[in-house]
């Protein structure tokens, strides 16, 4: 934008100064060249004019070569200037008898263009002089270099002004784009920061009335992002804090079990909720300046061991399982516990969606481009539709919550999912996740 501002400058400048600065260069121009006619002019007037006093005054006859040489020497022998007699005689600068003098003879005085420049002619007018054919003519010659002496100069002093206006124009343009650019630099970067979770991102509102008022919406917006997410947290964890309620009735419960295997069973599996519960309470009590960007868990690990979990449940039910992953780490940005959460939710639809005896395979690999991918297929049936899965619907009664969680954990880690159909007709769900950042990225602006 910045450069934008200063080209429109540029271009708007140019067209102003070219069309001041012509129609000025053509007037200097102009003016030079009257000054040098005007000059030759009065010049002429002056000779003949004293030729033709003291041509009254010497003799009747009129103004004779002698008095025309006299006359030109007290003036100082001007280049250029002649007097022309009727017979031819010149007398001063060399001449032809041209059309020009001829014209001037007749009692013309006038000034006309020639090659090379411009000649003055005037007539010497002698009271009793004879007929008019017989006047004097005094002629002066204005070349082309004295016609435009002084235009150079003041056409390189107009040049200069003209390039001074434009300099001028495009660092006050520049300056504005300035003024304009920064702000919205600002405002972008503080957006992104805004973005990977900096919920303390703000601008200091500038720049024109219309970006300060954009930066002053986005400051509202992100304290009102804050505020919503805050009270969010702080809902969850209330709901959270209810549960152990009826948790701690369970257990009491499950205490007064007479089997006492059986009451260890309940014992552990009311254990396992509560530590569930209280994760879920320190997780959703976190300062906002937290970064979930900055956490990262190994993907293999965390399938590796939650696989190991669901095992006993699938040797129960006779169901044949895979875990392939393949050597090396796949670290993605996702904290352990979502990361886990995400893998019992792949798993237990395979459960909860299919038979007895139905084997599933769990794969961890990475793309051409270096992100870690889970795959888990099964032998089952498939899903009944698959459109309306990526949809993010469900079926069977399934509330859609679990895929709603893998959608939500992979596209906040900068990936995504994908549904499909197993090469052997079963279910395939694929879930991408994105790269890991650096700590120390940084964001560009505009």
């Amino acid at each position: 934008m910045r450069r934008r501002l200063a080209m429109l400058s540029l271009a708007v400048s140019s067209l102003v100064v070219v069309a001041f600065l012509v129609p000025l260069a053509t007037l200097v121009r102009n003016q030079a060249e009257n000054r040098a006619l005007t000059r030759g002019e009065r010049f002429s007037q002056s000779v003949a004019a004293t030729l033709a006093v003291s041509g009254s005054l010497e003799s009747a006859a009129g103004v004779s070569p002698e008095l025309a040489q006299a006359v030109i020497e007290a003036f100082g022998e001007p280049e250029g200037t002649s007097v022309v007699f009727p017979d031819g005689e010149v007398v001063g600068s060399p001449t032809e008898m041209s059309e020009n003098v001829v014209r001037a003879q007749a009692g013309a005085a006038f000034t006309a263009a020639i090659p090379g420049g411009a000649e003055v002619l005037v007539p010497v007018l002698v009271a009793d002089s004879p007929t008019a054919e017989g006047t004097v003519v005094v002629r002066t010659f204005i070349s082309d270099e004295e016609l435009a002496r002084g235009v150079l100069a003041a056409w390189a002093m107009l040049g200069a002004l003209g390039m001074f206006l434009i300099l001028v124009s495009m660092a006050a343009a520049d300056r504005l784009g300035r003024s304009i650019v920064r702000p919205v630099s600002e405002l972008s970067g503080a957006a992104h920061r805004l973005g990977d979770g900096d919920l303390d991102a703000r601008v200091d509102p500038a720049g024109p009335a219309e970006i300060a008022e954009v930066g002053e919406a986005f400051n509202i917006l992100a304290g009102r992002l804050e505020g919503l997410l805050e009270a969010e947290r702080e809902s969850v964890a209330d709901l959270s804090h209810r549960l152990r309620t009826p948790l701690t009735a369970l257990r009491l419960q499950a205490e007064t079990v007479t089997n006492p295997d059986e009451a260890a069973a309940l014992l552990e599996d009311v254990e396992r909720v509560e530590a569930a519960v209280n994760s879920m309470i320190a997780e959703t009590r976190r300062t906002s300046t937290e970064s979930t960007a900055a956490v990262a868990a190994d993907l293999g690990d965390v399938v590796i061991h939650r696989a190991a979990f669901w095992q006993v449940l699938a040797d129960e039910q006779g169901r044949a399982t895979s875990i392939i992953v393949g050597p090396g780490d796949y670290p993605v940005p996702v904290s352990p516990g979502e990361l886990g959460a995400l893998v019992d939710v792949l798993i237990e639809n395979v459960f909860a969606h299919t038979p007895h005896g139905v084997g599933y395979r769990l794969r961890v690999d990475e793309t051409a481009s270096g992100r870690a991918t889970l795959v888990i297929e099964d032998s089952g049936t498939g899903f009944d539709t698959i459109s309306a899965v990526r949809r993010g619907e469900s079926g069977s009664g399934s509330t859609g919550l679990g895929l709603d969680i893998i959608s939500r954990t992979a596209e906040r880690s900068g990936g995504a999912v994908r549904i499909g159909e197993a090469d052997g007709g079963g279910a395939l769900v694929e879930v991408v996740f994105g790269a890991v950042r650096e700590p120390d990225a940084d964001v560009d602006g505009l």
